[in-house]
C-alpha cells in the first residue's frame, strides 16, 4: 500500500514527538529543574488559557459549523472538550497564586482535582467515543448533547467548590495525593493508548486527513500523560513539558475537528464542483471535449475569424455501421471501439485543431484559420480517412472500421454555431449514403435531408396504417425441380411515391429502431400466409423470413416467435429464420439464442454466406440447417475463376457439416447447370420468378405444378 504525503507528515511528526520524549528521559538529570513560583505561575496560566481556548474552539467547531455529513464523533468530541475546557479554565483559576486558590485537604489543592478531572474525562471520553462507530446524526441532536456536556461539567465544578477543606481525610496525606495523581494519570495513559490502538486498527486500510490529525493528537496526549506520571513536583520542568505535550495534543485534535466539520466537507464540495465541471465539458468515456464545449469554443473561433477575415472548417465524423457493431458485439465492446477511434483521431488534432465527441459514434474536429496552414482541406480530409486504413486489434482479433466525414466552412456555409453544425451534419449524411467517404456541404444537400425526414415520418405512419405488403420468391430443389420453399420479402406501398423496394427504407428502420415493429409484422404476416396456402390445398412448404440484427439481439425473441406461430396456427417446422454472418460475431450469445430458437422446432439458415468472417469452429457450435450462398458468387459463376472454387468449397464444407445449400441470385440455365455440378441443392432468383404478391405466387405455383 502506497503512503501519501499526509501520512508521511503524520508519521514524521509522531516520530519526532516520541524521539523528543525519549531524549528528555535520557538527559533528564541535566534538563530537570524547579521553576520559581512567579515564573511558573505566568507560564502555567498562559498554558491553561491556551488549553481553554483550544477546547472552546473544538466546542464551536462542533456546535456552530456543520454540514449534511455531521457525524457522531464530531458532535460528542465537541461536547466532551467543551466540558474539559471548563475544567482546564478552573484549574488555572484555582492554581496557587490565583484568586480562587484553596485546599480541600491537607495536601490536596482544588486545582489538582480540576486538572485530574479534565484529564480523566478527556481520556476516557475519547476512548468511549472512538471505540464506537461513526455514523451521521440528525442536526436536532446537536444542542441537547452540547448542553448536557456543559451542564454536567458546570454541576461537577459547583460541587467541587462546595467541598469543605477536610471533606476527605485521606487527602490530608501528601503520599496519598501522589498515589491518587499517579493512579489517575495511569488510567489516562492507558485510555489514550487504547483509543490510539482502536483508531489505527479500524482504519488500517484507509486514513483520511481528519483521521491523521486525530492520531497525532492521541500520540501527544499519551506522551503528556506519561510526562505527568513521571513528574516529581507540580512546579518542576517535567510538569511544564507535560502541559506543552497536552497543548500540542489539543491543537492537533482541534485540527482534526476542523477537518471533519469544515475541511472535509469543503474538499468534497470542491471535488463535486470539479466533477460537475468535468462532466459538463468533457466526455467521460473518451476524455474528449463534448458538444457543449465545442459550441462555446466554436463561438469564440467565429469571433476571431470575423475580426481577422479568415475561414474556419468544421469536420463531423461518424463511424460506419456502428449500430451493427453494438448490436453484434455488445455495448461494452462498442465503447472500446469508440475509445480506440478517439485515440486515432487525436493524431489528426494539432494544438489549433481541437477534437470533440458529439455523442454516440459522432466526433467533431474544429479547424480554425484553414487557409493559414496552406494544405488543401481535401488533403486533410483524406489524411483523416487514411487513419482508418489499418485495422483495430482488440482481443487478438482484427476489426476494420471506416468513417464518413462531413465538412462545413465559415463564412460560405454559415456564420453561426448552429448553422455550421447543421450543415456539417447534412454533409455527413450525404457521405454516409456511400460510406467511407467525405463530403463538403452543398446547399442542394438540404433537399435530401428534408426528404429523409419526411420519409422517416411517413415510415412511422406506414407501420401504424399497415401500408406494407409481402412479396414471395420461390426456393427450388435443383435435382427434382420442385418448389420446396418461399422467401418473404417486404415492400412498402407509399401513398405518394408508389411501391418502394426494401433498400430505400430498411436501412432507415434499422437506424431509428422501427425495424423491430416492422420485422414482427413481416414474421406474423408470412406465417399467416403460409398457413392460408396450406389450408387452400397447396402442399406444405418452407417459409423463409429474414431477422434483422436488432431483432436477433432483442430479449425473449424465442418467446415472441412462439406466440406468433401459435397465433397463426402454422407448424414451426415450416418456418425458416434467416440470419447473417455478422449476427454471430458474439459466438456465445449467438449459440445461446440459436439454441433457444431451435427448441421451437424452426429451421435456421445463414444468409449471404461467404461475405462475412464465419469460422468452421463457430459454425460447428451453431444449430443451423442451411447456408445461402451470396449472389455475388453466383453472378460470375459462368465466367469461371475463383467464384466456382468458392462455391465448390462451400458445398463440400456444408455436406461435411450435414447442412443444405441454397444459391441466391440465379438468372440463367448455365448457372443452374454449374450449381448442380457442384452439389448445390437449392436455388432462388429471377430465373424462376421475381418476388411476386401472394395471389400471383399461388397462381404461379399451381401453373408450374401442372406443367412440370
Amino acid at each position: 500500500m502506497s503512503i501519501n504525503r499526509a501520512e508521511k507528515i503524520t508519521m514524521g511528526t509522531a516520530f519526532a514527538a516520541i524521539v523528543s520524549f525519549v531524549l528528555l528521559r535520557v538527559f533528564h538529570r541535566g534538563l530537570y529543574g524547579s521553576i520559581p513560583a512567579q515564573s511558573y505561575l505566568f507560564l502555567h496560566s498562559g498554558m491553561e488559557l491556551l488549553s481553554f481556548a483550544l477546547c472552546f474552539t473544538m466546542l464551536v467547531l462542533g456546535c456552530l459549523f456543520y454540514f449534511p455529513s455531521f457525524s457522531k464523533h464530531q458532535l460528542y468530541l465537541a461536547a466532551l472538550f467543551g466540558a474539559v475546557g471548563i475544567f482546564e479554565m478552573l484549574h488555572g483559576l484555582t492554581a496557587e497564586g490565583m484568586p480562587f486558590y484553596r485546599m480541600i485537604g491537607g495536601a490536596m489543592p482544588l486545582s489538582l482535582l480540576f486538572t485530574l478531572t479534565a484529564q480523566l474525562a478527556g481520556a476516557v471520553g475519547v476512548l468511549v467515543i472512538l471505540s464506537r462507530g461513526d455514523v451521521p446524526v440528525p442536526a436536532g441532536r446537536r444542542l441537547p448533547v452540547i448542553l448536557i456536556g456543559i451542564g454536567l461539567a458546570s454541576a461537577a465544578a459547583a460541587v467541587y467548590f462546595q467541598l469543605p477543606q477536610h471533606a476527605v481525610p485521606l487527602l490530608d496525606s501528601e503520599r496519598s495525593v501522589k498515589m491518587l495523581r499517579f493512579a489517575a494519570q495511569t488510567v489516562v495513559a492507558f485510555a489514550y493508548f487504547g483509543a490510539l490502538s482502536i483508531v489505527l486498527f479500524r482504519n488500517r486500510n484507509e486514513r483520511p486527513q481528519a483521521l491523521l490529525t486525530i492520531i497525532l493528537s492521541l500520540a501527544f496526549l499519551l506522551l503528556s500523560a506519561l510526562q505527568f506520571m513521571l513528574s516529581a513536583h507540580p512546579h518542576d520542568s517535567d510538569f511544564l513539558i507535560g502541559h506543552a505535550y497536552k497543548l500540542a495534543g489539543y491543537f492537533f485534535l482541534m485540527n482534526g475537528m476542523y477537518a471533519m466539520a469544515i475541511g472535509e466537507p469543503l474538499r468534497q464540495y470542491g471535488h463535486s464542483e470539479s466533477r460537475i465541471h468535468l462532466l459538463s465539458n468533457y466526455d467521460e468515456l473518451t476524455g474528449l471535449s463534448n458538444r457543449r464545449l465545442l459550441k462555446e469554443q466554436l463561438n469564440e473561433e467565429l469571433k476571431q475569424a470575423r475580426s481577422s477575415n479568415s475561414r474556419l472548417a468544421v469536420f463531423l465524423l461518424d463511424i460506419d455501421r456502428f449500430k451493427t457493431i453494438n448490436d453484434a458485439l455488445g455495448h461494452s465492446f462498442g465503447d472500446r471501439i469508440l475509445q480506440a477511434v478517439s485515440d486515432r483521431l487525436r493524431l489528426a488534432a494539432s494544438k489549433a485543431n481541437r477534437l470533440y465527441r458529439m455523442g454516440g459514434d459522432e466526433f467533431a474536429l474544429l479547424m480554425p484559420d484553414v487557409d493559414k496552414e496552406g494544405e488543401p482541406i481535401e488533403q486533410r480530409a483524406k489524411a483523416i480517412m487514411g487513419l482508418f486504413d489499418a485495422p483495430f486489434v482488440l482481443d487478438e482479433a482484427e476489426y476494420h472500421i471506416t468513417i464518413s466525414l462531413g465538412i462545413s466552412f465559415y463564412p460560405q456555409d454559415g456564420d453561426s454555431v448552429d448553422v455550421l453544425l447543421k450543415n456539417a451534419d447534412t454533409a455527413l449524411y450525404s457521405a454516409k449514403a456511400h460510406r467511407n467517404e467525405f463530403s463538403s456541404y452543398e446547399p442542394e444537400m438540404n433537399r435530401g435531408a428534408q426528404d429523409r425526414l419526411r420519409l422517416e415520418s411517413d415510415l412511422r405512419r406506414a407501420i401504424d396504417e399497415e401500408q406494407f405488403a409481402l412479396a414471395y420468391q420461390p426456393l427450388v430443389n435443383l435435382n427434382s425441380g420442385k418448389v420446396v420453399g418461399v422467401e418473404a420479402l417486404v415492400r412498402w406501398h407509399h401513398p405518394k411515391r408508389g411501391l418502394l423496394p426494401p433498400g430505400e427504407f430498411i436501412p432507415l428502420t434499422e437506424e431509428n429502431g422501427l425495424i423491430l415493429q416492422l420485422g414482427e409484422w413481416v414474421l406474423g404476416a408470412a406465417c399467416r400466409q403460409n398457413k392460408a396456402w396450406q389450408d387452400s390445398g397447396l402442399p406444405p412448404m418452407m417459409m423463409s423470413v429474414n431477422l434483422s440484427m436488432r431483432q436477433f439481439r432483442q430479449q425473449q425473441l424465442a418467446e415472441r416467435i412462439k406466440e406468433i406461430l401459435e397465433q397463426s396456427g402454422m407448424p414451426p417446422q415450416y418456418l425458416e429464420l434467416e440470419i447473417t454472418e455478422s449476427m454471430t460475431s458474439d459466438v456465445e450469445f449467438a449459440a445461446e439464442t440459436l439454441s433457444s430458437l431451435k427448441e421451437l422446432g424452426v429451421q435456421i439458415s445463414i444468409d449471404d454466406f461467404g461475405t462475412g468472417y464465419s469460422s468452421l469452429v463457430s459454425l460447428k457450435r451453431f444449430p443451423i440447417d442451411k447456408l445461402k450462398i451470396d449472389r455475388s458468387f453466383v453472378n460470375d459463376l459462368a465466367q469461371g475463376g475463383s467464384d466456382a472454387a468458392i462455391i465448390q468449397t462451400i458445398t463440400t464444407m456444408a455436406k461435411t457439416l450435414k447442412l443444405k445449400v441454397t444459391a441466391e441470385g440465379v438468372e440463367n440455365d448455365e448457372q443452374i447447370q454449374l450449381l448442380r455440378e457442384r452439389n448445390c441443392e437449392e436455388a432462388q432468383g429471377y430465373y424462376y420468378t421475381r418476388p411476386i404478391p401472394a395471389n400471383l405466387f399461388e397462381n404461379w405455383f399451381r401453373h408450374r405444378s401442372q406443367t412440370a
